[in-house]
């Protein structure tokens, strides 16, 4: 071989060495980037970034806020792109106003903070700041530079506040990744609204630009969900459960308040006892506490009897020595010797666990099944579908079953036995109130948009007829007789009548069956609780109170319960006004009040309220006075007389309406005094330009 082709092959060789390593070095630059660093990779790629939609917000009744999302921030401070001399000059002035503003650390404090984490880059400075806080971070020293030049950083972080605390705070619940609770859940895809999309370009540790894109999305904000709370209420319970489990030393309390024709939960209050002593909403008894309710139940005993047609409450009971043995346990009623003979009316009034329980027994012995169907019809072992998620842990034993023996149907009459929730309970009575029909207890009554209603949770009737009307009227008379003379006394009032049921209930005495014979004066827990409805005799509020553990004080639902009724049911008689008699149609002239002539539709609201019998045309704006013992509003042209750029008569009109229609027409408005107008300079009829002026006076 020739040694110019001997060097070609080598110049070849190394030529392809030399293509071949360049190659190596390539792909090797290739993964190092897409897999070593794959921040160099995206850098300069933008991507799209969710933007979280605005949390919808949960109104009370009357429009006040239950929940909202108010935002809080994260803030950070990039000190390596300060300047020395700024840094320097500033950092003093800086330090005094962090001190000030969060009250958390000195001047000297902060500043030796700043100066010693002097080239940190994300240096963390302070969780949970408000958004008024951090307009005044942004007025501090160096602060108030451009984040390039003065370091804030300020992460926003979601945040949900109730205004009113813990109040109704379980039912309004709580968002969180492990077990969310409340409304909060149960209306988390209504309320959460639709998240957008942004598209980003990362420029820097954590630093980001906007970038326009056919696919960016607005976020769209949820919606609001109107609850059936109303926070008045929902305070006057509060108060009054809270004191009552500190005189009582309970260790926790409901009470829940319905409206009886609509199912409107107005209030949910449960309150535990923490071990520091005071009191917290951390769980939701009123529908997630399982328990035997005790005598509230034997309404539902006589019920099914008076149903059945096996008794009458004129009917006579034996209640012996206050003592009857079923099979191998005794029975007791809360009086040691007993009632005597009375009829089965009276021993509901006295809540006798004997009478009950010996009636119940002789008619259904034979036929449990009978009574445990009655149970059903009445919607009381049956599941209730509300809005709120809850455990159903319903209990009710069974003829037939292991179960169920020869001193269940006793026990089971009076309330033992069986376990219901607070709720289901109140539901019950408040079908007793609502002349047998049962509704579906609501929480909610509409979901609305920008103050627009998308839907609205209509009454909804679970049954039509849990008994009939006929064993209601037998029952109410002795539901109202057990307020007025039966263990409920100690709440008789003479402004309205209350019906309702005491129980006080030896915890999980039916359930464990114990041998009362020996074993019942060594159990100490009791559960107080009353369920009624108010006023009696038309009602429109049904509630129930529950304490349980009380150990002090008393320990009878009459003692305990019963008088946290009463000042709920006072409070709410006080305040709501269609409660109230109405003023005599036939109220005499001479009687009748004055009512100045004014806006039409506030006069209508006002006279409608008070039941003043009134006559009207229809007008905006009318004239007040009185003829044929009411009312007359007649029909005043004020503003036929405005749109025709002539001068009303103002005589006998409120200041502040005529001081209204006059600006609305362009008028310059001056005026003294104050109620109604007894001069205007400018005559009726006067024709009148823009920007004329016209003087008033009032007295």
């Amino acid at each position: 071989m020739s040694n110019k082709i001997k060097k070609t092959n080598i110049r070849a060789i190394f030529l392809y060495l030399v293509m071949c390593g360049l190659a190596v070095v390539i792909v090797m630059k290739i993964l190092f980037i897409q897999t070593l660093q794959p921040q160099i990779s995206k850098i300069n790629t933008p991507s799209f970034v969710p933007l979280s939609a605005a949390r919808g917000n949960i109104f009370s009744d009357n429009g006040s806020l239950l929940a909202i999302s108010m935002p809080l921030y994260n803030v950070y401070l990039d000190l390596s792109v300060i300047e020395d001399k700024i840094f320097v000059k500033e950092s003093s002035s800086l330090a005094f106003g962090l001190s000030n503003l969060f009250k958390d650390k000195s001047s000297n404090e902060y500043l030796k903070f700043l100066k010693s984490n002097r080239n940190s880059k994300y240096l963390k400075l302070k969780n949970k700041v408000t958004y008024n806080q951090l307009k005044e971070l942004k007025g501090l020293p160096i602060l108030k530079l451009d984040k390039n030049k003065g370091g804030l950083i300020a992460e926003k972080r979601a945040n949900r506040e109730n205004p009113f605390g813990i109040l109704a705070k379980r039912t309004i619940g709580l968002l969180r990744n492990s077990n969310p609770i409340g409304l909060e859940r149960a209306y988390n895809k209504t309320l959460s609204g639709l998240d957008g999309l942004q598209l980003k370009q990362k420029i820097g540790k954590n630093l980001y630009r906007d970038e326009d894109s056919d696919l960016n999305l607005s976020p769209q904000i949820g919606c609001d969900i109107v609850s059936t709370i109303n926070i008045d209420m929902q305070d006057v319970a509060h108060q009054a459960l809270s004191s009552a489990l500190v005189k009582h030393d309970a260790d926790w309390g409901t009470v829940i308040l319905m409206e009886v024709q609509t199912g409107h939960l107005k209030v949910v209050s449960n309150l535990k006892k923490n071990k520091d002593g005071s009191f917290d909403e951390n769980y939701n008894h009123a529908i997630a506490k399982h328990s035997e309710p005790g005598s509230t139940f034997k309404l539902a005993s006589i019920l099914a009897g008076l149903e059945d047609s096996f008794f009458q409450l004129t009917d006579s009971i034996d209640t012996e020595d206050g003592t009857h043995k079923f099979s191998d346990k005794i029975m007791r009623d809360s009086k040691k010797g007993g009632y005597g003979k009375i009829t089965l009316g009276q021993a509901f009034v006295k809540s006798s666990n004997v009478a009950i329980s010996k009636v119940v027994n002789k008619y259904y012995k034979d036929e449990p099944q009978l009574f445990i169907d009655r149970i059903y019809k009445m919607g009381l072992c049956t599941p209730l579908d509300i809005e709120l998620p809850y455990p159903n842990s319903l209990l009710i034993k069974k003829p037939g079953t292991k179960q169920w023996n020869s001193v269940t149907l006793p026990w089971m009459s009076i309330g033992y036995s069986l376990r219901l929730t607070p709720l289901h309970m109140l539901t019950f009575y408040n079908a007793i109130a609502n002349q047998g029909v049962m509704v579906k207890p609501l929480f909610t009554t509409s979901v609305t948009n920008g103050g627009r209603v998308i839907s609205k949770n209509n009454i909804e009737i679970i049954n039509p007829a849990i008994c009939s009307k006929s064993s209601i009227d037998k029952i109410l008379p002795f539901l109202i007789k057990v307020v007025d003379q039966g263990t409920a006394k100690s709440i008789k009032n003479t402004n309205y009548k209350i019906a309702g049921k005491t129980s006080t209930t030896l915890l999980d005495y039916g359930l464990s069956e114990i041998n009362t014979e020996n074993g019942e004066e060594n159990i100490k827990k009791y559960q107080a609780s009353f369920i009624g409805f108010f006023p009696a005799d038309k009602p429109k509020y049904s509630c129930i109170v529950l304490v349980n553990n009380p150990k002090k004080n008393g320990f009878y639902g009459g003692d305990v319960a019963a008088p946290i009724f009463k000042e709920i049911s006072d409070k709410v008689f006080a305040s709501d006004i269609s409660l109230h008699q109405s003023i005599d149609n036939e109220i005499e002239k001479e009687s009748l009040p004055f009512v100045s002539n004014g806006f039409s539709n506030d006069l209508h609201n006002v006279l409608e309220k008070l039941n003043i019998p009134f006559n009207a045309q229809q007008s905006q704006w009318s004239v007040a006075d009185k003829k044929n013992n009411q009312i007359n509003l007649r029909l005043r042209n004020i503003n036929n007389d405005l749109d025709r750029n002539k001068i009303p008569s103002l005589y006998g009109m409120i200041i502040s309406d005529a001081v209204f229609l006059l600006e609305n027409a362009g008028l310059q408005v001056t005026f003294k005094g104050k109620g109604k107008i007894k001069y205007q300079s400018l005559e009726k009829g006067k024709e009148f330009d823009l920007g004329m002026k016209i003087n008033l006076i009032a007295s």
